[in-house]
């Protein structure tokens, strides 16, 4: 497979269309910066499927589109198509030619076709895959991606190496085994919750129907009792439905009679009581006037006794009020005693308070001394421990400093005792250096006279090397043309086979016969029969379209014998030519016709099947113009490409299909192709023996070369140089180190003398600062002791003190309680006083108030005895009308407690007559609640039953019984679900069909498992093969590129996991040690790079590969490393290479310059290096 064509229209600044036709070999494009080179590198990574649109340069789809120039208007289509040969069938697809092509209009719509059909970018990377040529493999590779290559961004290596191994198919397919091992599991989890579910509710379910089952065996026994409970009950209820309608009636009887007597007596009754009622008004009036009477006597009696009260009241607070006055005086004189008394007392303790109060200065006086010379004696403390402290501090110092001196005069003359021993020791190395300085010098001047030898020798051998290296290149190129001619016949004659032995092409009826050997398998087909020229295949296809597929047999028993096995086997129908009847009606007329060329006259055929060729194309002829057309004389005229076949009297025609041609004479052309194959092979085996002879030549001058003792003697050289300039710096810095060592012992004897002089001053100040601190201590002594001493004469004052002053505030206590207790005493004269002068005034009011009520009471009492003499008179009256009203009354009363009587006993009969309506009423709730309960409990009619006889003679007790028994046993159960059974059955079906599909997802997941861990190995081994091989064809590319001294390695950075390890690259040019690759220059880093992807190619080539400015870095001498590799590698693959560097540019077949002599605008220039040789 190759780049053949690349064109552009539209696509970022290739505003016209562009055509690119590339060179199978090596293709340059280049061309100032800014131009539009790296344009078309762009437009093919966007074809061949980039959704990246950062590795396009750009911010957006509609950038990619040619936004306009000052002279030109924007474009509204990007389209950029990309033309394949496919010579090798490396694409899987039965066309020689693949033009993949993209579009992108600015209204937002894109579409990909495939030789001009309409297809998804799916299908272009499917046919793409596992090539080499996708947007992230190494086809395209732009300076940038060496740098990302060099860093290993993205994992960049690892996908490299994997395309190279072509594991991108095992990855899908272990993603999308993941990917449905993901759905299984979360399949497997919904299921066992599920099942989780299920099961808690089969429990229940199964607890509900077995309850469910009780209820219906208990509730079965429950209706025939109930039943039979109601077949008893309706027996007993009409005897008593009887007996109470015989007894309703006897009593209603009763109740008639009662209420005629009742209301005779009722009537004679009110007569007499009208009568009753005016004695009784009488009685009334004078019971009234009595009551009046009687009212006015108790009022006045009730202010006879209230004077009388008011009176003896009057004496009694007279004689209280005289007590209280004789009372008072023996008061107020024992209560001026009392406070002349407290007076007393009050000055007698404020004189004891004085004294006190002085005694208390005094003390107080005692405690301000004490307190002044213990602040005294604290302060000659504190500054005795403060010059203790100082003292100490400074004696510590010193201490300090002359330990210090001592350590670092010790160190010092351990530090001048080593450089001692140095100097002697290396005064011993400078004259063992010198004489193996001398010895090497020898030895390298010895070395070169050698190596000037050998260069000569190896110069000679080159000239003829080179020589016998053209011969070879030639022979090469020879080899390659006649190996691309081999491989596209094969390639012919395996399609070919294989469309033959496939029969691709014909009905199903003809395979099967062909395929049966049950059938005669020698029987040829027509289009094996014949066997016509290339150019005019399609035209006679198109006219024996309809008979290529037919069969070619001896006689009609081979046919139907054909008809019958298919007949058979429902195969469908198939055609039959019968040699014997065509033969039969042979003709030997020849017709011919000018400007055109007869059928017969262009084909192949046996002798045995002329008469049938003569019968099928005897009156067809072949167009070389339309002319003849006009000419024809009923013949059949075909033009020369099948565009048209011309009848008698019809025309048909039209444009002519991609695979049209291609079943006339597959058998010859298969035996023809074959001898050409083995042709050409043989041709290229004699092209390989003659590069073999000559590469044997080439590899025996290299031998004589004598290039390993070359490199040897350089190496030895190199080597020797690299010592003896070692041994001159190692002198140097022996010689260096000695000054130095001098140098530092006077400097360490100056340090020591110093260090001695200072510190024997501070030895003299450590023995002073000990005397003055035993004198310090001594004195701080003395001073804590007269601290403690007045400290505890300061106690003593101060206890003393506080004791006194407690007493002097009792003192002071007891006079203010004197105080107020006088005060109290002479508020309480002063009230007692006032209590006095009140109590006279009210005795001489109360002698008035006695006076005035003792008249009023004589009054009082004479008009009492005036109506009492009244109320005996109307007494006797009321008396004598009283006796005759309750005389009335009783008879009237005896009247009605008789009437009352008959009433009553009317109520018992009407109550009882209620109770025989009750009961009638309860046996007819009865009944109707029995039948209401017997249709809802059981749907049972109860007038159904009323003819039918009991079943047993249970008494009633005993089946009432019976069914409350059930009944409770019914509501014991509590709550049943009707459905539960049925639902339990049904839940336990689906619980065994769940089950069944987890199983089912089980055996799915381990199959599942063990397909990603077979796809894994395969995946792990095929890329460890591939590493290995690109590991060894990098160190071989490397070294070609360096030095055979060069070291480079590939390691995986994880052995023990494979699928996931990064690559990590060594690269270690001579003379360097970089601990990564990032610390290489950048051409180097370039270098290292294009070595690791020719090693890729060795493995498995790219059809093609752009490179992109990748030379940039390089100089003139690695630029020509690098152009020699590609040259090496364009013999199977095909280059593009955008560059600016000149050597680079010598070394292209074709080169293109990219100019834009129009703002904005990019054109292309062409130039063949080939054609200016």
């Amino acid at each position: 497979m190759r780049l053949k064509t690349l064109e552009i229209k539209g696509f970022k600044s290739f505003a016209d269309k562009t055509v690119i036709n590339f060179d199978d070999s090596v293709t340059g494009i280049v061309g100032p910066n800014g131009c539009g080179k790296s344009n078309i590198v762009d437009s093919i990574r966007w074809v061949i499927g980039e959704q990246k649109i950062s590795h396009l340069r750009s911010e957006n789809l509609d950038s990619l589109v040619f936004n306009g120039s000052k002279t030109r208007s924007a474009s509204g289509l990007a389209e950029v198509s990309l033309t394949f040969e496919n010579t090798r069938n490396l694409l899987p697809t039965e066309f020689s030619t693949v033009t993949i092509t993209r579009k992108f209009y600015k209204s937002g719509e894109s579409e990909y076709r495939l030789n001009d059909v309409q297809c998804r970018l799916k299908d272009i990377q499917n046919l793409f895959m596992d090539t080499g040529v996708t947007t992230d493999s190494y086809a395209i590779i732009a300076l940038d991606m060496v740098d990302d290559l060099i860093k290993d961004k993205d994992n960049s290596r690892r996908k490299m190496l994997e395309q190279a191994a072509g594991i991108s198919i095992y990855k899908t397919r272990k993603k999308e085994a993941k990917s449905k091992l993901e759905a299984t599991e979360q399949d497997l989890a919904r299921i066992e919750d599920l099942l989780f579910e299920i099961n808690n509710q089969l429990k229940s379910l199964e607890s509900q129907a077995k309850k469910a089952e009780k209820y219906h065996e208990i509730k079965n026994e429950y209706r025939e009792v109930s039943i039979e409970l109601a077949k008893a009950s309706l027996e007993g209820f009409n005897l008593s439905y009887k007996d109470l309608n015989e007894q309703q009636e006897k009593e209603t009887d009763r109740r008639h009679q009662l209420e005629a007597t009742i209301a005779t007596q009722e009537a004679a009754l009110e007569t007499e009581k009208l009568h009753f009622l005016e004695m009784e008004k009488n009685l009334q009036q004078q019971q009234q006037a009595f009551n009046e009477l009687q009212q006015g006597l108790r009022s006045k009696e009730n202010e006879k006794n209230l004077s009388a009260q008011r009176i003896e009241h009057l004496k009694e607070k007279m004689l209280s009020l005289q007590q209280f006055l004789d009372r008072a005086d023996g008061q107020q004189k024992g209560m001026q005693e009392s406070m002349t008394f407290t007076t007393q007392q009050i000055k007698e303790e404020e004189r004891v308070l004085a004294r006190l109060q002085e005694e208390h200065h005094q003390l107080e006086q005692v405690v301000t001394e004490n307190n002044a010379q213990l602040e005294q004696a604290r302060q000659q403390v504190e500054s005795s421990r403060l010059a203790f402290q100082q003292t100490q501090r400074k004696q510590f110092d010193a201490e300090k400093t002359v330990a210090v001196a001592d350590t670092s005069v010790a160190n010092l003359q351990r530090a001048l005792q080593q450089l001692e021993s140095e100097q002697e020791h290396r005064e011993s190395q400078n004259s063992q250096l010198s004489v193996e300085r001398e010895h090497k010098e020898k030895s390298l001047e010895i070395k070169k006279t050698d190596l000037d030898q050998l260069q000569q020798h190896q110069d000679r051998t080159k000239e003829q090397i080179l020589q016998t290296q053209a011969i070879l290149e030639q022979l090469r190129g020879e080899l390659a043309e006649e190996s691309r001619k081999l491989d596209a016949k094969k390639n012919e004659y395996d399609l070919l086979k294989s469309m033959i032995d496939s029969m691709e092409g014909y009905p199903e009826s003809v395979k099967y016969l062909h395929n049966n050997p049950s059938w005669k398998s020698n029987v040829p087909i027509l289009s094996d029969v014949l066997y016509v020229n290339e150019e005019y295949r399609q035209a006679l296809e198109n006219v024996l379209e309809p008979y290529l597929s037919y069969y070619v047999v001896d006689n009609l028993a081979d046919g139907l014998s054909a008809i019958e096995l298919l007949d058979a086997n429902k195969k469908g129908k198939a055609n039959f030519f019968l040699l014997d009847q065509i033969n039969a009606f042979a003709s030997s007329d020849s017709i011919s016709l000018e400007g055109a060329t007869a059928a017969l006259a262009v084909i192949e055929v046996e002798e045995r099947y002329k008469n049938l060729a003569s019968h099928l194309l005897g009156n067809v002829f072949i167009a070389d113009s339309q002319d003849v057309l006009q000419n024809s004389q009923g013949q059949i005229i075909i033009e020369k490409s099948g565009r048209y076949v011309k009848g008698k009297f019809s025309l048909s025609g039209g444009s002519v299909g991609v695979f049209e041609g291609n079943k006339i004479g597959r058998v010859k052309n298969l035996e023809k192709l074959l001898q050409i194959v083995q042709t050409q092979g043989e041709k290229v085996e004699r092209l390989r023996a003659d590069i073999q002879v000559r590469h044997n030549e080439v590899i025996a001058f290299n031998e004589d070369l004598r290039e390993t003792a070359l490199r040897q003697t350089e190496r030895e050289i190199l080597q020797l140089t690299n010592e003896v300039f070692a041994l001159q710096n190692k002198l140097e810095n022996i010689a260096a180190a000695q000054l130095t060592g001098k140098q530092r012992q006077n400097e360490i004897r100056q340090q020591i003398d110093q260090t001695l002089q200072s510190v024997a001053t501070v030895r003299g100040e450590l023995s002073d600062l000990t005397t003055q601190l035993q004198e310090n201590s001594q004195r701080l002594l003395v001073a804590e002791e007269a601290f403690r001493a007045g400290e505890l004469a300061y106690q003593q004052a101060s206890r003393q003190f506080n004791e006194f002053n407690l007493g002097v505030s009792r003192q002071q206590s007891k006079i203010a309680s004197l105080q107020q207790e006088f005060e109290f005493k002479n508020s309480q004269l002063t009230d007692l006083l006032v209590q006095i002068a009140d109590s006279t005034a009210q005795v001489k009011e109360t002698l008035q108030l006695k006076e005035e009520s003792t008249l009023a009471l004589t009054a009082i009492e004479q008009a009492l005895a005036d109506l009492l003499r009244e109320k005996d008179q109307q007494e006797k009256l009321l008396n004598t009308a009283d006796q005759s009203y309750y005389n009335l009354r009783n008879q009237l009363s005896e009247k009605e407690s008789t009437i009352r009587l008959q009433i009553k006993e009317k109520e018992q009969v009407e109550f009882l007559l209620a109770a025989i309506k009750d009961k009638l009423n309860d046996l007819k709730l009865q009944l109707a609640g029995m039948k209401e309960r017997m249709n809802v409990e059981f749907r049972l009619d109860l007038e159904s039953i009323l003819g039918e006889s009991r079943a047993t003679e249970t008494p009633l007790e005993e089946l009432q019984a019976s069914v409350d028994r059930m009944k409770k046993r019914l509501e014991n159960l509590g709550e049943v679900n009707p459905t539960a059974i049925e639902a339990f059955t049904e839940m336990k079906k689906r619980y065994d069909f769940i089950l069944e599909q987890k199983t089912d997802l089980v055996t799915a997941k381990d199959s599942l498992l063990k397909t990603i861990e077979e796809v894994e190995l395969t995946a792990n081994q095929r890329f460890l093969d591939t590493f290995e091989q690109v590991r060894a064809h990098f160190q071989k590319v490397f070294k070609t590129l360096f030095t055979e001294d060069d070291h480079c390695d590939l390691v995986l950075e994880d052995p023990s996991n494979i699928a996931e390890s990064g690559i990590d690259v060594v690269a270690k040019p001579k003379g360097k040690r970089p601990t990564s690759l990032t610390q290489l220059s950048g051409g180097e880093r370039t270098l290292t790079a294009t070595a690791l992807l020719f090693a890729i190619y060795l493995i498995k080539p790219a059809p093609f590969c752009i490179l992109d400015e990748v030379d940039a870095p390089l100089d003139d001498a690695n630029v020509g490393k690098f152009t020699n590799m590609i040259r090496q590698f364009s013999e199977n693959s095909q280059f593009i290479i955008v560059t600016h560097n000149k050597t680079t540019m010598s070394t292209v077949d074709v080169i293109y310059g990219v100019t834009m002599q129009e703002p904005g605008v990019s054109k292309l220039v062409t130039v063949d290096f080939r054609n200016l040789q």
